[in-house]
């Protein structure tokens, strides 16, 4: 209950305030809220002892300012300080509550004034009321507490009652699907069933999935030893923390079941454990309630926290972090948790200080219960809205172009491929059934195909994945991956086909969202795939423009395996700085420039300062694994675009029908097996119409050079690159752009002479 001082603050703002006799609980449109501003407090001593009686207000206050803040504005709590009050309803519908410590006399000074909360209006729904009014009578000080859970069973029974998009009717039928094991925790007791022997046809099919961290420290697993045991009994004492409070949670929640993979699946029993993974969707889509313990590393941590749960009322603002003070929790760095986020209809998170609620519906918190963060960013909402929709999910029907609006879906899968990738994962060999569930459950609302983490839709744009040299993509789970702990970017066993990013273990972006506008230069004749959830072996059949040549890679970071025998041609870990890689004494990006030779290079010179066939290409290479600089590379042209760029000094790019080519292509060798056939070893963008054997387009770009002693001079020696002008000028004839065109191929008489370039069919596994 708030004490007598903000109460006597409140009624005072309401006298000053218009509210019509129109206006009733349901209807801010009739109040004129009025600004009302007075001093609540005289000292720190008089705050701290609102706050002791309990006043929630006042408790917001106190907590307001940082340690740091009180100990230099007050050391002394007596000193005289006004502790000003504010309600402002100058540029909002709804006022805003503010706080501004003022030295009397201005002996010391002033803190800035601060948001303390949004007040929303009158609460509309008499069910929060209550449960809110119940909630301050209950014990509050941890996110385990009564009243955390009395607010999590409001939430939970608001959307089961009244949401329509999160309601799923087999969660509640007799017919129900069921995991094929689940965890009861009935009559004080802890055991692993079997659903077909234990759970009838009319009995209750509700169960609840955990979300956690497996860490460090191992935790309690059912394996072939132990499972008739945990059939019959499981000890609370054996245990983690996170599994004991999740357990409590199910049973304050009115659940009877409860799904924890570690002790669901048999883990040392690998045909189990892949029938079970393969079952993931279901898994999640069919539980009533997903608990996600977001803050815990590991099985120790847990999911509650103490916390002062009076500061935690419903409509309190967060404060703003400063900058570099965000905190990623654990839980959102995993790779496995992303399916958990995207599958499940709904959430109760356990997230540092507060519980927050998210379903397909709504999403809040206890500080403001419907609405503030959501946990799902864009392209995790696209995929939730096509997952639990029964649209087709490559369609938006407000977009009138349906070959447009099906490149939007597909660009939300590669920002959520990056997503995943950028996670960390305990086994890397799960990085394919991870995402499996995710998939799966978009399968059933399109008919385009899934192979191995790409779509049938647009099939060659999802060949664009590389391994970038610095940070491409920004999530909420930044740096989550351990680059550092990685050591070999391809599986030791292969897990999918040379053209899947699955196929690497490291994280992985794409030319997003270019994607949008590029050009299709190549034709997919046919996708083969075959395995099992965990593992997949497939063949791609392709037709298109091909050359040749060599590349002396320069490695991205994140490709362990070069830093041991090429760190010279290696980039630092990303960390948003430009690092240069200096080569044969000229520094530059790499995803400014690759070094390239048409013909095979002069290896018995020293690759610093000799081999007069590399040249620097505009562009980027980007490989996917060692490639020694004498393997012959074969170059398969996927996509083209107009690339120019606005008169120097400018930097802006501009996509005029006659500015210069660009052209992201593949590049492969061939496996031996069979004639034509290649695997995938990376990824090349060419610039300014460089794959058509010209150099079009601006000499020297700002922030794109070649640094240190001669430039460009020498490196261009010796090639037919010296005929040719900047403007794409070749001797006896001029170069045009214009024949770019969606889904054409260029004539190959569109390629310089010295070019060797080809038009056939090839086998990528």
């Amino acid at each position: 209950m708030i004490c007598d001082k903000c109460q006597a603050f409140f009624e005072a703002f309401f006298s000053v305030s218009n509210i019509f006799a129109s206006a009733d609980h349901n209807d801010n449109a009739n109040i004129a809220w009025a600004h009302h501003e007075e001093v609540l407090h005289h000292s720190m001593r008089e705050l701290r002892v609102t706050s002791d009686q309990l006043c929630p207000i006042c408790r917001s206050i106190l907590s307001s300012p940082t340690k740091w803040e009180l100990r230099d504005l007050v050391p002394d709590d007596d000193e005289e300080l006004d502790v000003v009050l504010e309600v402002d309803a100058k540029n909002t519908a709804f006022p805003s509550l503010f706080v501004t410590f003022n030295a009397a006399g201005g002996k010391i000074g002033r803190l800035p004034r601060r948001m303390l909360a949004v007040c929303d209006g009158f609460i509309q729904d008499e069910e929060l009321g209550a449960a809110l009014g119940h909630t301050a009578q209950l014990a509050n000080d941890s996110t385990g507490s009564d009243a955390s859970l009395e607010l999590a069973g409001y939430w939970l029974k608001k959307c089961l009652d009244h949401h329509d998009k999160c309601r799923q009717e087999s969660s509640t039928s007799a017919n129900s699907w069921l995991p094929t094991r689940l965890i009861d925790v009935a009559n004080d007791t802890i055991r692993l069933i079997e659903t077909k022997e234990a759970i009838n046809e009319g009995n209750d099919r509700r169960y609840v999935s955990l979300s956690h961290c497996w860490g460090r420290v191992q935790i309690i697993r059912t394996l072939l030893k132990n499972i008739d045991e945990h059939k019959n009994c499981i000890d609370p004492k054996l245990l983690s923390k996170t599994f004991q409070e999740a357990i409590h949670v199910t049973r304050k929640l009115g659940f009877r079941y409860v799904w924890i993979d570690s002790l669901c699946i048999i883990q040392d029993e690998k045909n189990d454990w892949e029938a079970e993974a393969g079952t993931m969707c279901d898994v999640y889509r069919n539980a009533t309630l997903k608990i996600a313990a977001a803050p815990a590393s590991g099985g120790d941590a847990g999911c509650f926290q103490a916390r002062d749960g009076l500061i935690q009322f419903p409509f309190l603002v967060e404060l703003p972090s400063s900058p570099g003070s965000e905190r990623v929790p654990p839980l959102y760095g995993r790779s496995w948790v992303l399916q958990e986020q995207l599958l499940s209809p709904r959430m109760l998170i356990f997230d540092g200080f507060q519980v927050r609620w998210q379903c397909n519906t709504s999403h809040g918190s206890e500080r403001t219960p419907f609405g503030g963060l959501s946990r799902h960013i864009g392209h995790q909402k696209a995929l939730r809205a096509g997952i639990f929709s029964n649209e087709e999910f490559f369609s938006i029907p407000d977009i009138a172009s349906q070959e447009a609006a099906a490149k939007y879906q597909l660009q939300y899968w590669m920002y959520t491929v990056m997503d995943y990738t950028h996670r960390g994962m305990t086994k890397v060999s799960d990085r394919l059934v991870a995402i499996e569930g995710i998939a799966q459950a978009l399968s059933r609302h399109t008919k385009k195909k899934y192979y191995a983490g790409l779509w049938e839709q647009d099939f060659w744009l999802g060949l664009l994945w590389s391994v970038a040299h610095e940070n491409e993509f920004t999530a909420e789970v930044p740096e989550a991956f351990s680059l550092e702990h990685n050591t070999h970017v391809r599986h030791e066993a292969a897990i999918a086909p040379s053209w899947s990013w699955v196929s690497v273990t490291v994280p992985v972006v794409y030319p997003v969202p270019d994607i949008l506008s590029l050009h299709r230069m190549c034709d997919v004749l046919s996708v083969r795939v075959a395995g099992t959830p965990a593992a997949k072996s497939g063949s791609l059949k392709l037709t298109g423009h091909l050359r040749t040549g060599y590349v002396d890679a320069i490695y991205p970071f994140a490709i362990r395996d070069a830093a041991l025998s090429n760190p010279h041609m290696t980039t630092p870990k990303p960390t948003g700085a430009k690092h240069l890689i200096t080569y044969r004494g000229r520094s530059f990006h790499p995803n400014d420039f690759f070094v390239f030779s048409d013909t095979s290079p002069d290896t018995t010179a020293n690759r610093l300062s000799g081999g007069q066939n590399w040249r620097l290409i505009r562009g980027t290479f980007r490989p996917d694994e060692l490639i020694p600089p004498n393997t012959q590379l074969t170059f398969l042209a996927i996509a083209q675009w107009h690339v120019g760029l606005a008169e120097a000094p400018a930097t802006t790019r501009t996509h005029r029908p006659h500015d210069p080519i660009t052209i992201w292509s593949i590049a492969l060798v061939p496996t031996g097996a069979t004639n034509g056939e290649f695997r995938r070893v990376g990824y090349a963008v060419w610039e300014d119409c460089a794959w058509y054997g010209y150099m079009c387009g601006v000499r020297e770009r700002p922030g794109r050079g070649v640094e240190r002693e001669a430039g460009w001079k020498g490196m261009l020696a010796g090639t037919h690159l010296e005929k040719m002008g900047w403007g794409g000028e070749e001797v006896g004839g001029a170069h045009k752009h214009e024949w770019v065109r969606g889904g054409e191929t260029p004539e190959l008489k569109r390629y310089g002479h010295w070019v060797e370039v080809a038009e056939r069919m090839v086998t990528v596994v």
